[in-house]
């Protein structure tokens, strides 16, 4: 029984600085970065699908008209 004891008193000391360590604002940083990059992705995504959008517009569709 004390053997218990004395592993959950080491086992929490070990702990304790970990729990510490994660801090709540580290989350908040971390969902932002996660945030910036689905955003740079997305630019991305947009600029590419623009210029052929762009592309189909003025060489198919305009000079029908």
């Amino acid at each position: 029984m004390q053997r218990l004891s004395a592993c959950r008193r080491l086992l929490a000391a070990w702990l304790r600085p970990a729990l510490v360590a994660c801090r709540p604002a580290q989350g908040l940083v971390e969902y932002g970065l996660i945030l910036v990059l689905i955003m740079v992705v997305c630019v991305a995504i947009l600029t590419q699908v623009g210029q052929t959008l762009s592309n189909v517009w003025y060489a198919k569709l305009i000079p029908a008209f």
